[in-house]
Parts: C-alpha cells; sequence; structure tokens
C-alpha cells in the first residue's frame, strides 16, 4: 500500500498561527480548503517484525479513518478551537491539535501526578535540566555548537538515494532497519508515493536529503565526519510529511541510513509500534522540539522532548511512545512517560522573555520522555536568537521541581485508540 504525496512546494516562514480565525466554523473550512490541495494521506505501511500484513492493513485502515475523522470534526465545527489546528511550521500543523503532542496537561484533576512519581524522581536525584542547544552558528564548530536543527524542502523527483548498507560493507552485510523504514519512490506519473523500503527496489529508494552545503552547514556534520547519531530533520512543506533519517552519512556521490521514518502531519497516523525511529522512544523529533521562534512570539503549544540515563529507564514503554531501548531497570521510568513542571513553581520575574515562556509551556504542556542521554535534558534547535541568560536560568530548574503525569484520563477513554495520537474528544 503507498500513501500518495502531493507535489505542491509551499514554504513558510517561521513559526505562525496560521491565518487569523473568526469563528470555528470559518476557521475549519479555511483548514479544510488548505488540506484538500496537500492531498493528504494516512501514514504507517507495512509489517514490523513479528506482526502479520493484516495487522499493518488494519492499523493502516485506523489512521486513514482517524485522519478522514479529524478533517470531517472540523469541517462541521464539531471540533474545539484548539484542535482546528496544531502549531504551525512551514506552512504545515504538527499534528492537528487535539494530539497527544499539543495536549495541555495542567490540569490536575485530569491529570494528576503519576503513583510513581516520587519514585522516578527519586531514582533521577538531584539533577538540573541540561540546555541541549546552544546559541552558536557556526556548524562545522562541534565543540559549541548543540541541539537538533531541521530543514525546509519542497517535493521533487529529484531527491536522492538512500541506501541501508554501512558503507564500504560486504554486498552480503546486513542492512540497516530496512525493514522498519520509509523510502520515497517515483511513480510513473512523476509523483511520488511512500512505501517500506524492504518493498521497494535498492536504486528507487529516496529520501529528501538537502544539499551538503547546507547540512555541513546547519547541523554541525559534513560528509565523512563521525557525529554520533548523524540524525537528519527534514520538513516537507508542500505535502506536510515530516521525514527523519538517523544513522545518516554520505560517501561520494551515495547517502547510507541506519533508519528513515515519515509522518503525515496532518493526521495522527503512528508508525506500527516497535518500529525504529532516530531516537529510542520511536517517537517524531520535531513536533517536540524546542524552537527559537516559538520562545521569541512568547507562546508553545506543545510538549518538549526530554531524555534520562539509562540506568533510570525502564526497558518498557507506554503510549505514545513506539519502542523502547536500553537495559532493564526494575520499576524505571518507561519511555512515552510525560512529565510537568509543578504547578507550585513560581517562575522568577527577573527571567527572560524566552525563559519564561519556555517554563511556562513545561507547566502547561509538560515533556515526554523519548531517548537515552543525560538526566532532564531538553532538545532544541541551535540558533543565535537564544538568549544566554535563558540558557543560564533554564539550567537553573531541578528535576525536584518536576513531577511525572498519569495519563489515564486519555488513555482509559472509551474511544482511546492506542495506535492514533489523537488524545481528546
Amino acid at each position: 500500500m503507498s500513501r500518495t504525496l502531493a507535489a505542491a512546494d509551499v514554504v513558510g516562514n517561521g513559526l505562525a498561527r496560521g491565518k487569523q480565525v473568526v469563528s470555528k466554523r470559518q476557521g475549519a473550512v479555511q483548514w479544510l480548503a488548505c488540506s484538500a490541495v496537500m492531498m493528504m494521506t494516512a501514514c504507517g505501511t507495512g509489517s514490523p517484525a513479528g506482526t502479520s500484513s493484516n495487522a499493518a492493513s488494519m492499523s493502516a485502515s485506523v489512521q486513514r479513518n482517524d485522519a478522514m475523522s479529524a478533517r470531517a470534526r472540523i469541517a462541521s465545527g464539531d471540533a474545539p478551537f484548539d484542535a482546528v489546528e496544531g502549531p504551525i511550521l512551514g506552512g504545515c500543523q504538527m499534528f492537528p491539535g487535539d494530539a497527544v503532542f499539543n495536549q495541555r496537561i495542567d490540569d490536575p484533576a485530569r491529570f494528576p501526578a503519576h503513583a510513581m512519581s516520587d519514585q522516578w524522581i527519586g531514582m533521577v536525584g538531584d539533577a538540573n535540566l541540561r540546555t541541549a542547544w546552544s546559541n552558536a552558528t557556526d556548524g562545522p564548530d562541534t565543540e559549541a555548537y548543540r541541539g537538533v536543527p531541521y530543514f525546509l524542502v519542497g517535493t521533487s523527483p529529484d531527491w536522492q538515494n538512500v541506501s541501508f548498507r554501512q558503507p564500504h560493507a560486504a554486498p552480503d552485510s546486513p542492512q540497516g532497519a530496512v525493514e522498519q523504514s520509509d523510502c520515497a519512490v517515483l511513480r510513473q506519473d512523476s509523483g511520488l508515493a511512500v512505501e517500506q523500503c524492504s518493498r521497494v527496489p535498492a536504486p528507487q529508494m529516496r529520501f529528501p536529503y538537502p544539499d551538503d552545503a547546507a547540512i555541513a552547514s546547519k547541523s554541525g556534520c559534513s560528509a565523512g565526519q563521525d557525529c554520533g547519531e548523524r540524525r537528519i530533520v527534514v520538513l516537507e512543506s508542500g505535502a506536510c510529511r515530516l521525514w527523519e533519517s538517523t544513522g545518516s552519512q554520505k560517501v561520494g556521490n551515495q547517502w547510507h541510513a541506519q533508519a528513515t521514518a515519515a509522518w503525515d502531519l496532518n493526521s495522527y497516523g503512528m508508525r506500527p509500534d516497535a518500529w525504529t525511529t532516530g531516537d529510542a522512544g520511536g517517537l517524531p523529533v520535531l513536533p517536540l522540539l524546542l524552537r527559537v521562534e516559538e520562545a521569541d512570539l512568547g507562546e508553545i503549544r506543545h510538549a518538549l522532548r526530554v531524555s534520562f540515563r539509562d540506568s533510570v529507564l525502564a526497558e518498557a514503554h507506554v503510549w505514545p511512545a513506539r519502542r523502547h531501548d536500553g537495559g532493564p531497570t526494575p520499576g524505571g521510568i518507561p519511555f512515552g512517560a510525560r512529565l510537568r513542571l509543578r504547578a507550585d513553581f513560581v517562575i522568577p520575574a527577573e527571567w527572560t522573555a524566552q525563559a519564561k515562556t519556555v517554563a511556562r509551556a513545561m507547566q502547561q504542556y509538560g515533556l515526554l520522555v523519548a531517548d537515552i542521554g543525560d538526566d532532564l535534558q531538553v532538545q532544541g534547535e541551535p540558533g543565535e536568537r537564544w538568549n544566554n541568560d535563558t540558557l543560564t536560568q533554564l539550567r537553573s530548574l531541578s528535576s525536584r521541581q518536576f513531577e511525572f503525569v498519569n495519563m489515564r484520563s486519555v488513555t482509559r477513554h472509551p474511544r482511546f485508540n492506542a495506535d492514533s495520537l489523537r488524545a481528546s474528544w
């Protein structure tokens, strides 16, 4: 089964809320018109190891129905105002407004502290928040440059071929996670479709890698360097699809990857459970990434991604995470767990406007446990507009000022679907 991509090339500028909406119904009509142009379809094809093709087909069907349901509710005016759009980037919403990443969790009646919160915080101990981004602008200066940049591209038949074999490996050597990866393929009508990579002939596997100069200057990682995870995050702005490649390396004219993944940002679709992505929790990076435009505008309307060290993380995951990694830790924190800055933390008046915005987002939307790393390490995009005082002030936050949240008001709702990102009804 393929997922058709639109051939439009519409690039927006930075973060914006889109057009002003006079009413819910008028806003819904505007949004629906845009979605019709984008020709959106649901994502999630193929079946992970250990599952049947029938199960994968059922999952894809659920995702299509979820996407159609979202647009139908918006068009009818039945969707709440906040569900009309998620945060906007590059002219695309970062999943619908009622997707879990965009769900506020600051109502203690609906989202009480988790019963394991004290134990999990105790396992972490006294740790200060780590800001895994910087205001350095020289990508190749890897000593000062930190963070996860992203790239905006348009749909193009000229996307580059990707191989899942390691550079210089023997032809019969094991490939990367090709059976759990998404590739773009060129159709006969010159359009693009998304397929499970293992179903595509190797010469036809494509990924929207930006040009080499952009990657070298923006990611701090040029061809041939050993740069850790080598994660490349790309927003296909016309089709509003997110692409992520990990273990990415270009040798000569050939791109190599350990895994690739794609998401339809206008749907609730999730990739199959247990499929790998660029992080240990199987979550998309960009919708949870802290971006400087948001901090400058004074409003962040989504959760942030956070990591903890392996020794406090459980060998388990909970929705919306799709996988887990690392060693077993009895009673540890599962991937996908949600935490928030406690409501009794008073944001200091002397903090910068950026720091206040970030702290407020941590109280309202919280953080999702997405990866293994330093304790309480939050990931953001690098950018020269980050204020040094902002970084210093946020690093003063302590793990003891956070609490884990019970998401049972969502996961025990009769309409909850573990294969959908939808979090409110």
